[in-house]
């Protein structure tokens, strides 16, 4: 399996950025510059989305795992610190369970540990099924709504448009694949409760999909005495770097600055 990436160069310690179902790396356009001083910027396709070919292999975030781990060795990077977005911090947590001691850090952002809502592994099956039945991504077209806040919704209205392009613009056969890896996924939280380093929880006040008090649970994991920050953002809902990317990327470098 082979990941579509971009190297966005700069200087520092390398940041792989992966990004939330069923959208591309394209989410992060408006984060990406403002990191490229602080860190090496890499953004990754997950499988079967943007320019990510639909894999033959059966659908697993396993094996998505491994892949963005070619990534980083076929760009000679050791260690990385990852920040992942709803699936993309699946991902991340996956990453954290394989290869703990290739990761830096980690910013998990509107995602969770536990296979529970909004990607049930049932419904997310049915959304497969439904995407590949109709030969259409109009399975998943609320996502370009549900992933905005009210006040995006409000200030940002190019922003739901500029997410409904990237979905109208997928493979369903890829949609289809990502659908089905999440609900292959493993529950992570032993991998989140051991990492070493340090984590941030990036949560957006107004996201109903995955709501906030999904990172104090996940700050209960961590424990106290652990390297965990959680940081909710008041006027962001789901896709935190798209809709306040000069937020996160302070965050960000906040973090880079922890790191020896």
């Amino acid at each position: 399996m082979s990941l579509h990436h971009v190297d966005h160069g700069g200087t520092g310690p390398a940041l792989v950025l992966l990004h939330a179902f069923p959208l591309d790396s394209g989410m992060f356009d408006r984060l990406v510059p403002l990191l490229v001083e602080d860190a090496r910027v890499v953004t990754i396709d997950l499988p079967g989305l943007g320019e990510s070919l639909v894999p033959a292999a059966a659908p697993s975030m396993i094996r998505a795992a491994r892949a963005v781990v070619a990534v980083l060795d076929d760009l000679d990077i050791d260690r990385a610190v990852v920040l992942g977005i709803s699936t993309g911090g699946y991902l991340a947590l996956e990453l954290a369970a394989l290869v703990p001691g290739r990761l830096a850090a980690l910013v998990l952002g509107s995602t969770t540990p536990w296979r529970i809502e909004p990607d049930e592994p049932l419904d997310r099956l049915e959304v497969a099924d439904d995407v590949e039945r109709r030969g259409s991504t109009e399975p998943v077209a609320d996502s370009a709504d549900e992933g905005l806040g009210a006040t995006a919704h409000r200030d940002q209205p190019e922003l739901r448009d500029e997410l409904q392009r990237t979905i109208d613009a997928a493979d369903p056969a890829g949609v289809a694949w990502m659908a089905r890896a999440i609900a292959d996924r493993d529950d992570t939280t032993e991998a989140l409760a051991t990492f070493t380093g340090p984590v941030v929880l990036l949560f957006g006040a107004e996201d109903t999909a995955t709501p906030a008090t999904r990172g104090e649970e996940m700050l209960a994991v961590r424990g106290e005495g652990s390297a965990t920050t959680l940081a909710v953002l008041p006027h962001t809902g789901h896709l935190t770097p798209l809709e306040a990317p000069a937020e996160v990327a302070e965050i960000v470098r906040e973090l880079l600055a922890q790191l020896p």
